[in-house]
């Protein structure tokens, strides 16, 4: 493969002649609000006046403030897009070399040649997608979601008082498994790696195929996903692994913090999550309540899609609109057909198996990062630390045949996905050979991959390990919670 990595000035870089030189100690003054200021292929950026209006949430920005960001601007956005966004935003040249990671040694040479395969895969066209890749995994689901609309209402052609045909519980198994399709769609919609040009193209498809599928909000799923990505496995700022007081995937989680008591606060959610009786008890049993929830979890995503659309300040004016008639198509349709089933317990039965159904989307998402590594920080912020590094440390693949894609949606390949989340989803089985070839150089990182099996084996002896650890760990008093707090109306 021939050097594809270019100079500050070729990859977009200011340089020349009586520019100002900003060291990384004054670099890294700017950390945070009231000013943020970033670097990239040495130029360095005051991205304050952006935070806000960052599509991906504030916390993608915040979180690595004070930076070199090279990396991670350059494996999220396309070179045009990034370039003619900050350019005004240029003060000046970050003293010493580009890039996340230190000049010499291991970390340098790994993120060397993963900065190269990315060029390499820029210029071979990887990243532009097959549109018509996805109209056809668009129409599937449509299918399927026709099959289960005929299955429910020949359920329904039955003598009064007589109970539904089993096609009413087969058309709910097949709605589950229309809205898990669906979610992959709207994952590969939202790393905006569905058609070539026109975020309006994707914002609108986002949601017909979230909102109006699912009933999940484009625009929550991207505040929240691309902060997941920026802060992967990080305790107190990843919204993808801060469950409590249901699970705890790390000891972190309940440790005791000064003036606070036991457990994290959450930039993400901008609150402390307590490790108190409640979550004691059931974080000791997590492993046993792991795949139950699941079943149901789909409740809480609901309610944060809801709640997102309605009060977040980024969901306003016509986002706003397009969000909630979006969100109304979903329970418009999705409560029609509840409400059609004969009796209580059908309905009941019919709302769990779909709920349960989808539910192994969330099972698929957590196997790729609850048994790796965890962090207190956003390890690529330090000296050093490179971004490929950190992505292979806490993300891990599921291997399985080519035959299973439609089921694991390119969520099987995460490790690929993290390092590279441009790439199509229809890429990144042909990408795993040349990441395990670059790994393979180096005995400081790993790429992990194990079978869906072996994963989920894993995964439940990790949480059965973490709750060992809780029922020894230190309490905050229930007073002392949010929940006490709301229920006695306190502040």
């Amino acid at each position: 493969m021939e050097k594809m990595v270019q100079s500050a000035d070729e990859n977009g870089g200011h340089r020349s002649p009586g520019r100002r030189l900003i060291t990384r100690d004054e670099l890294k003054q700017h950390s945070s609000l009231p000013s943020i200021w970033i670097a990239v292929n040495n130029g360095v950026y005051d991205v304050t006046r952006w935070v806000k209006y960052h599509p991906g949430g504030e916390a993608a920005i915040t979180n690595v403030g004070g930076r070199d960001a090279t990396d991670l601007i350059n494996q999220f956005h396309k070179p045009e897009v990034w370039r003619k966004k900050i350019e005004s935003w240029y003060i000046g040249d970050l003293e010493g070399c580009s890039g996340s990671s230190s000049s010499n040694g291991p970390s340098a040479a790994i993120t060397t040649e993963f900065r190269q395969l990315g060029q390499w895969l820029e210029e071979n066209g990887w990243y532009i997608p097959d549109t018509m890749y996805f109209v056809k995994k668009t129409l599937y689901a449509l299918l399927m979601f026709s099959a289960a609309l005929y299955l429910f209402f020949d359920s329904l052609s039955v003598d009064e008082g007589k109970p539904p045909k089993y096609t009413l519980y087969l058309s709910s198994f097949l709605i589950g498994l229309f809205w898990q399709q669906s979610n992959f769609i709207g994952h590969d919609i939202g790393h905006s790696s569905v058609f070539s040009k026109g975020s309006w193209k994707h914002r609108l498809f986002g949601n017909f195929v979230g909102n109006a599928f699912t009933g999940l909000s484009i625009s929550w799923w991207k505040h929240s996903h691309e902060t997941h990505h920026v802060t992967t496995n990080v305790v107190s700022h990843d919204p993808d692994i801060q469950h409590l007081p249901v699970f705890a995937i790390s000891n972190k989680m309940f440790k005791y913090v000064s003036g606070k008591g036991a457990g994290i606060f959450s930039s993400y959610w901008d609150a402390f999550m307590p490790f108190n009786q409640i979550s004691r008890f059931l974080v000791c049993y997590q492993h046993v309540l792991y795949f139950p929830i699941m079943t149901v979890a789909r409740v809480n995503l609901h309610a944060q899609s809801l709640i997102f659309a309605l009060t977040h300040a980024k969901c306003k004016g016509v986002l706003k609109m397009l969000e909630l008639s979006n969100l109304l198509v979903f329970y418009s349709w999705w409560g029609y057909l509840v409400y059609l089933c004969p009796t209580w317990s059908s309905r009941l039965l019919f709302w769990y198996i779909a709920n349960a159904t989808v539910g192994i989307i969330h099972v698929q998402i957590c196997l790729s990062h609850f048994i790796m590594e965890t962090f207190d920080e956003v390890q690529y912020q330090k000296d050093g630390e490179s971004y490929f590094e950190y992505q292979l440390r806490t993300t891990l693949d599921v291997d399985c045949s080519r035959y299973m894609d439609w089921f694991h949606g390119g969520l099987q390949y995460q490790v690929i996905h993290h390092l590279y989340p441009r790439l199509p989803r229809h890429r990144l089985r042909s990408l795993r050979h040349k990441v395990q070839e670059i790994v393979n150089k180096y005995r400081h990182v790993q790429y992990k991959h194990f079978s869906f099996l072996y994963a989920n084996i894993l995964t439940l002896k990790h949480m059965r390990d973490i709750a060992k650890e809780a029922a020894k760990g230190k309490l905050v008093p229930f007073k002392d919670t949010l929940i006490f707090e709301g229920l006695n109306a306190i502040g």
